[in-house]
């Protein structure tokens, strides 16, 4: 073995709390960052292998009322120039859900599917699909958050049903109650599915069915391009057939299917953007421990150098140790990465979303970038710091000359009345001025961890409170079409007959009303042949006459038939078969003037406090290729209760305080807001004013502005505003919106964010113990001679401490002070920036408990440095002053 070679053991052991660090830091990052790529990348394996594997769906129609098959097929003949489609029937029910016992009496609702055989296939984790009618399987993900196991008895609407499995659905993988809401919502929502009959029970006792198909183009690799054509030709020819579509949602647009798979990418990006800064951190921390290491051994490279050593040799003794400490490291955290930290990472995500079993997807690509790439920064880093050092001669080696610049900052004069400890001080601070420049920005990255995790609650719950307030009532109701409050009870009783008559067959009541005309025509030919008859009476024109009244009769008995047959389906006799078509006569159906009447009086009082409104959804373009944003457009009273101080009229349109903040947009510019269904643009001016929080993204104009924009009826309506609990018939019925369901996205975060949370915190508390040790560590090795001295002259090892530990404190609470205004700024930014492509306005919210925390913990990590460098000071021998200098 070489001498070099016999060094190095006696180096590491001299130098281990360096290398530990080194070693721990970087272990510590990449098994970690190894961790949760590799659990993001398996992930998003099983995703992508999700839509044949599960048969996903391509898009979804949502109309108003059930679609016809003429519809229907209308809408697959307009697709057959891309080879066309086929619609499957995907009705659910938004079913009031509750527990049997221990219910807490939190509002849940359970978007309830009938048992799909053909498309958007589900994944059973434990037991079975539903048999029996009184079965329900619920989403693996909603049953955790409530608590709820197979064999378990819920309530759904009223009725009891036990689950017989737990499942995830592949076009609810993100659970989304609507669209275009900015979060999941995993607590208080969730999707089930129930047998045939499980399902037309629901709808007796009271569910509304969303009348919702899916499609599945028959070329599964059609471009972006051709697809969204195709379904604006299908949207077209079931408008152009008399359907009134609700929704229309390509399965790259939908939240439910997409959103998991763009989450975890985004995070994949924030992740190894996290391990490229460390890696540039650790760049500083090696190159400033290089510096040290070279200073302090100047004068033994010197003597090598002179003894005939080539200076290539020297470096690789220097570069051996930190070469082999980063592979270690390297290698030790992927290995962790893989074994320990990728079950943590992956519940990170099926704690939220809704997946099928997981399992490992290697990737090389990983390895190379968590280990490999590491390594080799390390590695050519430090050689790179060391040819740079190395290049001195043997004698300004020997002169401890190596140091560069550090010498004229030594000999600056500083004024003379500042007192000796003041001016001792400074110098320790301008010796080590490049350490503790490092340290700055560490302490600056590490806060920056450590302020997002402490502020990312409170900024979510900021804005759940800001969304709880932008709800003007205590409900908001949208319908699938305009019910009236208002009306007599004869009215009432009419609607309420045409409501029941059209929730049977519609192939039932087109028969009933063919067999009504056969009869009408039969009636009018026995009319007419008794007529016939009677003027000239003769064998033949009685026997015409008898043969005509038979016709009617048997038309008569064809017609009872048939309301026998709608009877059947309604559980009821024939005479109210036969009442409920008489009241339902008495509408004209046929005027489009003519809105229902609700059936049930919500009375005076409530009818009186309610309020119309319109709200249609338009979207707005993003730029740079973010997107669009989904802008709510509301046609409300100008003289509204609700909406107060709007000022809308006479073609006036006031934005949201979260779109002018998100978008920055100036007084006079022009918004262009596009409707994805009609393909139509529309241009408004924003004025400088703005209305409602920060987290409003809505547009409002008056009623009459919103009818005439989009060529509505003038009378036209699709929602009631009210702060009493109105009962609305469940056909128009759509949703209700309430404080309680802004809460849930506060309580939604809480539960997503705060295993995540956790582990920011704890990373940057490690980040910050290891850079302050390495950094001040640098420090104080530097000062060992002098540190020596001090103990020559006299000095006890509590003063020389104060000397040292407190200088490098002020420098500390000065850098943690001084990067929080620069913390907050990014933060905005990178808050900003995150968000971006997403619905919603969500602005950074910086408590000042959380930046006291952020400087306390900082600040009590330093403390556990100070005591082991107050350690490090009387290990500091006498000899060290006795050593030849030059």
């Amino acid at each position: 073995m070489t001498p070099l070679a016999r060094r190095l053991p006696r180096e590491l052991r001299n130098n281990l709390g360096k290398y530990l660090g080194i070693f721990l830091l970087m272990t510590g990052s990449i098994a970690l960052t190894s961790g949760f790529l590799l659990a993001a990348h398996s992930i998003g394996c099983i995703i992508d292998g999700m839509r044949d594997e599960y048969a996903i769906e391509d898009g979804r129609v949502t109309t108003s009322f059930e679609a016809t098959s003429a519809q229907l097929e209308a809408a697959e003949d307009a697709a057959e120039d891309v080879g066309g489609v086929t619609f499957y029937n995907d009705f659910s029910i938004d079913a009031a859900f509750r527990k049997t016992s221990d219910d807490d009496g939190t509002k849940r609702t359970l978007r309830t599917y009938a048992h799909r055989t053909e498309v958007n296939l589900a994944s059973y984790c434990e037991g079975a699909e539903p048999q029996a009618d009184d079965e329900v399987a619920i989403d693996r993900v909603f049953a955790t958050n409530n608590e709820l196991a197979v064999g378990d008895t819920v309530d759904l609407c009223g009725r009891t049903y036990t689950i017989s499995g737990i499942m995830t659905q592949p076009d609810s993988q993100a659970l989304f109650l609507n669209n275009s809401d900015f979060t999941i919502n995993t607590i208080t929502y969730g999707v089930a599915e129930v047998t045939d009959a499980g399902f037309a029970a629901l709808e007796d006792a009271g569910g509304a069915p969303t009348y919702t198909y899916s499609f599945a183009f028959n070329d599964r690799d059609l471009s972006v391009a051709d697809r969204t054509d195709a379904e604006e030709d299908m949207v077209d020819a079931l408008t152009d057939a008399d359907a009134r579509v609700d929704d229309l949602i390509d399965a790259d647009s939908n939240q439910g299917i997409g959103y998991a798979r763009n989450d975890v990418d985004g995070d994949s990006m924030m992740w190894t953007t996290l391990l490229d800064i460390i890696i540039v951190i650790m760049a500083f921390v090696f190159v400033v421990l290089t510096d040290a290491t070279i200073e302090e051994e100047s004068a033994i490279i010197g003597t090598l150098l002179a003894s005939g050593y080539r200076k290539r040799e020297i470096v690789l003794h220097y570069l051996a140790l930190p070469a082999v400490v980063g592979i270690l490291a390297s290698i030790l955290g992927c290995a962790l990465g893989v074994a320990v930290f990728t079950e943590p990472m992956r519940n990170l995500y099926y704690g939220s979303y809704s997946l099928p079993p997981f399992h490992v997807y290697w990737s090389w690509e990983i390895f190379v970038m968590c280990a490999v790439v590491p390594a080799a920064a390390l590695i050519l880093i430090t050689l790179v710091g060391l040819l740079r050092k190395i290049g001195k001669t043997p004698l300004q080696f020997l002169r401890h000359e190596a140091s560069g610049k550090a010498g004229t900052k030594r000999g600056l004069q500083l004024p003379e009345r500042m007192g000796f400890v003041s001016r001792f001080r400074l110098r320790v601070f301008l010796r080590n001025l490049g350490n503790f420049a490092t340290l700055f920005v560490g302490i600056a990255f590490a806060s920056l961890l450590l302020l997002f995790g402490l502020a990312i609650l409170p900024t979510m719950t900021h804005y759940a409170d800001n969304l709880e307030t932008s709800l003007v009532a205590a409900h908001q109701y949208t319908l699938k079409a305009p019910l009236e409050l208002e009306g007599t009870a004869k009215e009432r009783e009419q609607w309420a007959a045409l409501d029941r008559l059209q929730s049977v067959d519609g192939a039932l009541l087109t028969a009933a009303e063919d067999a009504e005309n056969e009869l009408d025509d039969a009636t009018d030919a026995a009319q007419e042949a008794a007529e016939t008859a009677m003027a000239s009476p003769s064998a033949a024109s009685m026997q015409a006459a008898s043969d005509a009244l038979e016709e009617a009769q048997d038309k008569k008995d064809a017609l009872y038939a048939r309301l026998d047959d709608i009877a059947d389906a309604l559980g009821c006799d024939r005479d109210e078969v036969i009442d409920l078509i008489d009241d339902a006569s008495n509408i004209d159906t046929d005027n489009d003037d003519i809105h229902p009447v609700n059936t049930t009086d919500n009375g005076a009082e409530k009818i009186a406090q309610a309020e119309k409104y319109a709200v249609y959804q338009l979207q707005y373009d993003r730029g740079e290729g973010n997107g669009t944003e989904t802008v709510t457009v509301y046609g409300v009273s100008p003289n509204s209760r609700y909406w107060k101080d709007l000022g809308v009229g006479d073609g006036r349109v006031v934005f949201g305080g979260g779109l002018v903040e998100k978008f920055g947009w100036k007084d006079g510019q022009q918004v262009k807001l596009t409707d994805k269904f009609e393909g139509k643009d529309y241009a408004f001016d924003y004025d400088g004013d703005s209305w409602g929080s920060n987290s409003d993204m809505n547009a409002y104009m008056s009623i009459d502005d919103f009818n005439d924009l989009f060529g509505n009826d003038p009378s036209y309506f699709n929602g009631y505003v009210s702060d009493e609990e109105l009962d609305l018939d469940s056909r128009y019925f759509a949703g209700d919106t309430t404080p309680d369901d802004m809460r849930a996205v506060g309580d939604q975060f809480i539960g997503m964010m705060s295993d995540l949370i956790g582990m920011m915190v704890g990373l940057s508390v490690f980040i910050f113990l290891l850079f302050m040790y390495l950094l001040t560590k640098a420090v104080i090795d530097r000062s060992a001679r002098s540190i020596s001295y001090m103990k020559v002259f006299g000095y006890r090892d509590g003063e020389i401490s104060h000397l040292y530990i407190r200088s490098i404190t002020l420098c500390v609470v000065a850098a943690l002070v001084l990067s929080q205004p620069v913390i907050i700024g990014s933060l905005t930014a990178i808050f900003r920036s995150m968000l971006l492509a997403y619905n919603g306005n969500i602005e950074i919210y910086v408590p000042w408990w959380s930046i006291a925390a952020c400087m306390g913990i900082g600040f009590a990590t330093y403390l556990v440095v100070a005591f082991l460098h107050t350690r490090s000071i009387r290990r500091v021998s006498l000899s060290e002053a006795l050593k030849v200098q030059e």
